[in-house]
């Protein structure tokens, strides 16, 4: 059975076959250890050592000239799949990329960039090794990363004034019939803006639950200030709402499967929460009639599975929101006077899209907005 790396794991209820493997030279003496037969074979396996050892000279031990440390804390990665990110230090990292282990180099440069928080374009879906190579181009590899200085950054995320951002807004666009149309534009990758049309509620928790926290100023403010042309005048309508992530931190779980958590990184993501917000529709008696709140609270699994998905909530519990962790939200959709009846407007569509019963803002009564801060999912 193979594991990470390319490791062949011993059959189920058996001990592995151990032999004797030389490594390194201290003070002029060959220190033993003894590695199990499938280790070795990943060694082999590796691009540096396999071109010059081959299985067929079984008759002949492994030699590997190299720091005893740090051969030892692959060896206990290699062994469980998982590294203490407090044992990995520059040795480390370079035997692993000498002894070609893919899969720990790979999590290191995501890694890396997580925690640099700034560096080239890349959009949500890059496969993992879109992002390697992302770095390589950036960066070099591991050893010139090391060479350059950035080693540190690698162990702990830099403060938010050293990261970059990523914007997102909801907006109100034009459609080609004369009406309007709501879309949720993220502003990243290398192939221009993300749009997905939807309502503002959808827009803002699917929006959240990639990372974006609502921000207090506009993405044409902030483009203008930052000399940017991006937006310019291309996306000329109105801007509902401004949102901003740190670059990277999307990618963060990827790593979680390879380097097991250190203080630091638990210290991290007890700072990185997200915003979720549901819609209360309310009678004139002050009972509520009905719900629209994030996907998750969907019984559709098609819902759930979509982070722009809506979950209606009819009948509604009793204490629902408050037995959610929501409370009344200071989250302003709209924050120029003009723009506040053209948001509310389409809150109250989103409302007649998903309801029975709603066929006028008429009928709709009291609308509330609710928030909840949880943990986010990028943690």
């Amino acid at each position: 059975m193979k594991s990470r790396d390319g490791r062949v794991g011993a059959a189920q209820g058996q001990a592995p076959e151990v032999q004797p493997c030389r490594l390194g030279r201290r003070r002029g003496e060959i220190r033993h250890v003894r590695v199990d037969a499938d280790l070795e074979l990943a060694l082999l396996r590796g691009p540096a050592v396999g071109r010059h050892w081959s299985e067929s000279r079984d008759d002949e031990e492994l030699y590997i000239d190299q720091d005893p440390a740090a051969f030892k804390v692959l060896l206990d990665y290699m062994r469980s799949g998982m590294i203490q990110v407090s044992e990995v230090n520059k040795n480390v990292l370079l035997l692993a990329e000498f002894l070609g282990m893919e899969t720990l180099v790979s999590a290191t440069k995501i890694r890396w960039l997580v925690n640099l928080g700034r560096g080239p374009s890349l959009s949500d879906d890059s496969s993992d090794a879109d992002i390697v190579a992302a770095f390589d181009e950036e960066y070099g590899g591991i050893s010139e990363a090391i060479g350059a200085g950035l080693f540190p950054s690698f162990l702990a995320m830099n403060p938010p004034s050293k990261s970059q951002s990523e914007v997102a807004e909801i907006a109100m666009t034009p459609r080609p019939d004369g009406g309007n149309t709501v879309v949720a534009r993220e502003f990243v990758g290398r192939e221009g803006p993300n749009e997905t049309q939807c309502g503002p509620l959808s827009a803002v928790n699917g929006l959240c639950s990639k990372g974006y926290v609502p921000s207090c100023s506009h993405v044409a403010y902030d483009y203008e200030c930052r000399g940017d042309e991006a937006r310019g005048d291309e996306y000329p309508e109105v801007q509902l709402l401004l949102l901003r992530r740190r670059k990277y931190i999307q990618l963060l779980p990827r790593t979680e499967n390879v380097f097991a958590p250190s203080d630091e990184d638990r210290q991290v993501k007890s700072t990185l929460t997200r915003f979720q917000y549901a819609c209360l529709i309310i009678h004139m008696g002050g009972q509520v009639d009905a719900i629209l709140a994030p996907p998750e609270f969907s019984s559709d699994e098609s819902v759930r599975s979509n982070p722009f998905g809506v979950a209606v909530i009819q009948p509604v519990p009793p204490c629902w929101a408050e037995s959610n962790g929501f409370v009344h939200s200071k989250l302003d959709i709209a924050r120029v006077d003009k723009q506040v009846d053209k948001a509310w407007e389409w809150v109250h569509q989103e409302i007649m899209d998903k309801l029975e019963g709603y066929r006028s803002p008429h009928d709709i009564g009291t609308v509330e907005i609710v928030e909840r801060e949880i943990l986010s999912k990028a943690t």
